[in-house]
């Protein structure tokens, strides 16, 4: 099966008829046409009646087509013809590779970037790009491999253009309209075979067809193969025939491919006859990682070092590539090689199960030779969304090994900085279906307190409470903080993190008091172990002050936060994140012992900081424009405070879903403003739902739920 080259946007002139756009110039990104594209037309007749072109004055909703078939039948080469036949319909045109999330995300940015939105996390720009999308009916979207549905819920685009998927899995066929892509037609793979192999003859074509089954990508690739090695038709069917199982014509528990795997054996087997068996065992390394663009690195002896997984020396790596490449086992584009799903499935198919454990560890360290940037920096997410596939593959394919050696150190480290970037960039969901499998792995092979272990466990439930499950992320925090205070001891620096991450989850389960003692404990072995003005020392006040100023005790908590706000000025400068952190807080300190104004003022300052270095949506922008709401609410401005506490809502909304705590937050001071402005039956609406979804979420006796409850009964008639 021809391999499509990366999309690049083409812009063209607007075609006439479709509509009023939202943009002045169309964009088309695509992967190249394939110009061997055969046959397939009662295919590409039936996705065209299925699909509806979302025009002015069209009432229609958005059409969903789903191509739905076994690897290799040519669903993604059938959506791409129908693609590019159909462009000008559409002012927006986007080609998605959707096998996995953190693929899909950095594809879905790209567009976002392309129409012009920005966000500081890749998470907040998918939104952006959904409520664009939602405003037009102009865009054709391609979900390519899409196999996983239930990972992909968030990023499904909304209602209003159309969507067209391919994947194997019927159950994607739900998804609006199914077409079932089958087997060419016996002249369409003659056609194929000639396209690709120009020496053939129609007879021996028509042979080669009725050998490999007519199936697309086997016939793709015999063609190829012809065509380079130079075989005979002849020895190549005896090869086929000799070989069945290899060939998985025959045996299908093997292979359901007919054809493929003997293709794919012969290739193995001459790129250790052209370039050694080095090459060879490099291959099946690559194998054991996700069928996702790999990024090559470079000789560091050489030259300055480049992102991706070292080969070996210059000489050896390019051998290596140019006949893995030549040989059609994969794909070289942008510094990367891809390696075609079923390529890749049956190279790990064709190895000994006894070999299985010991080239995946090999894998392992082979990715780990990769040395990305400092997670926390923006700048270096482009290189973790590379990496997160083949992380995700090595952990998820780790259960069905034999328990024979723990996963490389290297690896290991790797795979934190992973599980930080995800947490970091706002991709908690997908952290935490890593940090499970790191976690139960680990424990496995490493043991319960191995120090790995305990900081995979202690990064699942960072993002768990990110995603509002406070009760899971006590539960874990609870059991890390517990094995690091007897394998660590008390004033190791991640013990006490674990503790600060405890008193988190404890103070939004509603344990003040809980929270406040290990806080305090914190603080004091800090300040005796780094000092008072160290930056870990002044992260340890924060959280006491935050825990007093939930306990009531309000003065003491101003005088924290603003000593702490003073000393991180000093030592970390006035737009650190965490010296903004201190002077929001203390704005909330001072709203609540009715020093208004200059609560006032330090939150307009904050917000204004907050929206210049990281978005309008970022959580900490909104938790800052949802307590200057609260202060303009005590102030008396009710309808300023009623529109900021509606726009931090819709976002929050958007952002993390209507249940999660800081959207009911919004929600309930909504609520406040709109019973002060006499809209009592909106209010009383908004409190009642909002308890509601308390209740469930957090219990009928947290106290938010408490003060939910009462205020729906105190709202006016």
């Amino acid at each position: 099966m021809h391999l499509a080259p990366t999309p690049t946007p083409s812009n063209g002139s607007v075609p006439p008829g479709n509509g009023p756009l939202t943009r002045t110039r169309p964009i088309h990104a695509l992967p190249s046409r394939n110009q061997a594209f055969t046959g397939r037309t009662a295919l590409l007749e039936r996705v065209g009646a299925s699909t509806r072109h979302a025009g002015e004055g069209d009432s229609e909703e958005h059409s969903v087509v789903s191509l739905i078939g076994m690897g290799g039948i040519g669903k993604t080469q059938l959506a791409l013809e129908y693609a590019h036949r159909h462009a000008d319909d559409y002012a927006l045109v986007w080609w998605v590779g959707a096998d996995q999330p953190g693929v899909v995300m950095a594809s879905l940015t790209a567009l976002a970037a392309e129409l012009g939105l920005t966000a500081v996390q890749p998470s907040l720009l998918i939104r952006a790009l959904w409520v664009e999308l939602a405003a037009r009916r102009d865009w054709l979207l391609v979900y390519d491999n899409l196999d996983d549905l239930g990972a992909m819920n968030d990023l499904l685009p909304p209602d209003g253009g159309t969507l067209l998927i391919t994947g194997r899995d019927p159950r994607i066929g739900r998804i609006g309209t199914r077409v079932d892509v089958t087997e060419f037609e016996r002249d369409e793979s003659i056609t194929l075979l000639s396209r690709r192999c120009p020496s053939l003859s129609p007879e021996d074509a028509d042979r080669v067809a009725a050998a490999v089954g007519d199936l697309p990508l086997s016939v793709e690739q015999v063609g190829c193969f012809l065509d380079e090695t130079g075989l005979e038709i002849a020895e190549y069917l005896t090869l086929l025939r000799s070989q069945p199982i290899a060939s998985g014509l025959d045996d299908r528990t093997v292979s359901a491919h007919p054809g493929l795997v003997s293709v794919v054996a012969t290739s193995r087997d001459r790129l250790v006859t052209t370039a050694g068996p080095a090459a060879a065992t490099l291959l099946d390394r690559l194998a054991f990682l996700a069928p996702e663009p790999i990024p090559l690195g470079s000789d560091p002896a050489v030259g300055p070092p480049r992102f991706g997984v070292r080969l070996g020396d210059t000489a050896t790596a390019a051998l290596a590539v140019r006949k893995i490449v030549t040989l059609g086992l994969a794909r070289h584009a942008d510094n990367a090689l891809q390696m075609h799903r079923l390529v890749h499935t049956l190279l790990r198919a064709r190895l000994p199960l006894g070999e299985h454990a010991v080239t995946h560890h090999a894998a392992e360290e082979l990715l780990a030779t990769i040395t990305p940037g400092d997670p926390d920096t923006p700048e270096s997410w482009p290189e973790y969304g590379l990496i997160v596939p083949h992380v995700r593959e090595l952990l998820s394919s780790v259960a069905a090994l034999p328990r024979i050696q723990a996963d490389a150190a290297a690896f290991r480290a790797l795979v934190l900085k992973v599980q930080r970037y995800l947490y970091v960039s706002g991709q908690s969901r997908s952290a935490v279906d890593i940090c499970r499998m790191t976690r139960a792995s680990w424990t496995d092979r490493l043991g319960a307190d191995h120090p790995d272990t305990l900081y995979s466990g202690y990064n699942l439930a960072s993002n768990l409470f990110e995603l509002g499950e406070y009760a899971q992320a006590r539960e874990v925090d609870q059991d890390v903080w517990e094995r690091r205070c007897r394998v660590l001891g008390m004033d190791h620096q991640d013990t006490i993190r674990s503790a600060h991450q405890l008193a988190a989850d404890l103070c939004d389960l509603g344990d003040f008091a809980g929270a406040r003692a290990l806080d305090e404990e914190g603080w004091l072995r800090r300040r005796r172990l780094l000092g008072e003005n160290h930056p870990d020392t002044l992260q340890s006040a924060h959280y006491l002050g935050s825990d007093l100023y939930e306990l009531g005790e309000r003065e003491r908590a101003r005088d924290i936060n603003e000593d702490n706000w003073r000393r991180r000025r000093q030592v970390l400068g006035e737009e650190h994140p965490d010296t903004l952190h201190s002077a929001h807080h203390l704005g909330s300190d001072l709203c609540d012992l009715g020093e208004l104004q200059r609560a006032r003022e330090i939150q307009r300052t904050v917000l204004g900081q907050r929206r210049r270095r990281l978005g309008e949506d970022h959580p900490d922008t909104l938790r800052s424009a949802h307590y200057l709401a609260i202060t303009l609410h005590r102030m008396g401005e009710y309808v300023q405070a009623r529109d900021l506490n509606e726009e931090v809502c819709n976002r929050r909304r958007l952002l993390h879903g209507v249940d999660h705590p800081d959207t009911l937050r919004s929600a309930y001071s909504l609520a406040d403003d709109l019973c002060a402005l006499g809209d009592y039956a909106r209010a009383r609406e908004l409190h009642r739902d909002t308890w509601e979804r308390r209740c469930r979420a957090l219990g009928e006796s947290h106290p938010d739920t408490l003060r939910s409850a009462g205020a729906f009964a105190n709202v006016p008639a």
